[in-house]
Parts: C-alpha cells; sequence; structure tokens
C-alpha cells in the first residue's frame, strides 16, 4: 500500500472509531473544514475514506450539505435488525456446519477475550471491549464459505453499531448479554446450527426491543 493508502486507511480507521464509539452523534455534518483540521488529512483522503463509510452505512453523502453520519430512526432500526437476523441466521448456519478445528479455535479464542474485557469505561462502552465484541461475531460466521453473504453481513454489523451504542442506556440489568454470548457460542461449538440461528437471531432482537421500549417508557 502506497502512502496515500496508508493516510486513508488511517483516516478511515480514526472516523470510523469515532462515529461508533459515539464521539459523533447521529445527523451530525461532517464539513470538510473542521474534518481537515480535525484529522490532519487533505481533501482527497477525506473524501476516500468518508465514501468507504458510506459504503458501510455508517455516513451518508447529499448534495447539500455533504457527509453527514447516518441518522437514527426506529422505522430503520426495525429493517435492519430484520435484515440482519435474515442475513447472519442463514450465514451462522452454513459457518456451523461446515466450520474446521480453526473456526472453533477462532470462535473461543474470541469469546474469551471479549469475556476479560472490561465492557464499560465509565458511563460509555469501552473502544477494547466494543472491538472483542466485533470480532467475536466476526468470528462466528467466519466458517462460513460464502465470502460475499460475509461481506455482506459485515457491513449490516457495522450500519447496527450505532444503534447498539444508542440501547446502552437501556440496558441496566434487564438483559444479560454475557448470557446471550454463551448461548450463541455453546451452541454452535455443538454444532446444532438452527438452535445457534435462533439465539443469534434472538441476540440481535434484544438491542431492537430494548430501543423500541426504552423510547416508549414515560420519561422520569
Amino acid at each position: 500500500m502506497d502512502a496515500a493508502g496508508t493516510r486513508t486507511e488511517q483516516v478511515y480507521r480514526r472516523l470510523r472509531a469515532d462515529i461508533l464509539e459515539g464521539k459523533m452523534s447521529p445527523g451530525m455534518a461532517l464539513p470538510f473544514a473542521r474534518l481537515r483540521d480535525d484529522y490532519a488529512a487533505s481533501m482527497g483522503v477525506l473524501r476516500e475514506a468518508l465514501m468507504r463509510l458510506t459504503a458501510e452505512g455508517l455516513t451518508v453523502n447529499q448534495p447539500q450539505p455533504g457527509f453527514k453520519v447516518v441518522s437514527l430512526s426506529l422505522d430503520d432500526l426495525k429493517d435492519l435488525t430484520e435484515t440482519r437476523c435474515q442475513i447472519e441466521s442463514l450465514v451462522l448456519r452454513d459457518a456451523v456446519k461446515q466450520g474446521d478445528l480453526e473456526w472453533e479455535t477462532r470462535v473461543v479464542s474470541a469469546h474469551h477475550r471479549m469475556e476479560r474485557t472490561p465492557k464499560f469505561d465509565g458511563q460509555t462502552v469501552a473502544p477494547a471491549w466494543a472491538q472483542a465484541h466485533q470480532a467475536f461475531h466476526e468470528a462466528l460466521l467466519s466458517g462460513a464459505q460464502s465470502l460475499r453473504m460475509r461481506a455482506i453481513a459485515a457491513n449490516l454489523r457495522a450500519a447496527a453499531e450505532v444503534y447498539r451504542q444508542w440501547s446502552i442506556p437501556f440496558e441496566v440489568v434487564k438483559r444479560d448479554v454475557s448470557a446471550e454470548h454463551r448461548a450463541i457460542l455453546d451452541l454452535a461449538l455443538n454444532r446444532q446450527a438452527d438452535a445457534a440461528a435462533e439465539a443469534l437471531v434472538s441476540h440481535l432482537s434484544a438491542t431492537r426491543d430494548l430501543i423500541l421500549q426504552g423510547i416508549a417508557a414515560p420519561q422520569q
């Protein structure tokens, strides 16, 4: 990779992390002048990085005012969750059926790292845990044969990450995420493809349901 490509990758990763960690709020405008100062990057590098993020569903590009962080909506949340449930359950079924010993090792290792990483840093989700959480879900699907299906699942997961961040205030004691992950892990390793897929669908749906319930609840 040449110097320009390396710089674009660096800026892309920084922008992506800032969006997923909530440092840039949903719907926030991303003017080039400010980004150029904040990320010390050229217009060309910023545009390429933002186009990659747009392809992942994390930013949008409109004639006016240009790039902005994707806005969140309950209708989109419902649509995105339903699509993820269909795609990821299909990919996980294939991974459970086709995955070899190396796949099992990746899944167990990723789960162990996630479980041993503190989830919260003050009132926000720790970046290290968010990365470990993503790595676990990627490992689960990595045994599937179709690279295209895995890529689709990865893009959907990236788009859903901002919603997962949105659900955190509603979690409190209402949800045992660790138990949900353990259930998926155990079923996958026991080669129970349909049951593992059902557990994954329940896991993905729980985030949607928490947000819908939290938004509908009367504010104190």
